[in-house]
């Protein structure tokens, strides 16, 4: 599935796309266009923080924010998922990083 979202900003406008192939069960499962098992993949990460002995320590068995935002097969380059919020991130051309990682 393809969705696509138009942002206004002041007078300009631009799309961004999502891609979530039905297809695809995740980073266990292998590539539907090749086969491959390997993927590029990039995550938002969160969760509650405090301070034990004056570290701060992440307490994510309370809490846990991880998100995708990009996944690509490593084998084919087929995109296998994309959050809308990756091309305001990183911008329109961003699936096409040159050397072929995203970072």
């Amino acid at each position: 599935m393809e969705r696509s979202l138009r942002v206004v900003v002041d007078d300009q406008s631009f799309v961004i796309t999502g891609v979530d192939r039905d297809e695809w069960d995740g980073l266990n499962d292998a590539c539907p266009a090749c086969g491959g098992r390997e993927f590029e993949h990039l995550s938002t990460a969160g969760g509650r923080y405090g301070v034990q002995e004056g570290t701060a320590v992440l307490r994510s068995e309370l809490w846990d924010a991880d998100r995708p935002l990009f996944t690509r097969c490593r084998e084919c380059r087929e995109v296998l998922y994309k959050h809308p919020a990756f091309e305001l991130l990183f911008g329109p051309d961003a699936d096409g990083i040159a050397g072929g990682s995203v970072q």
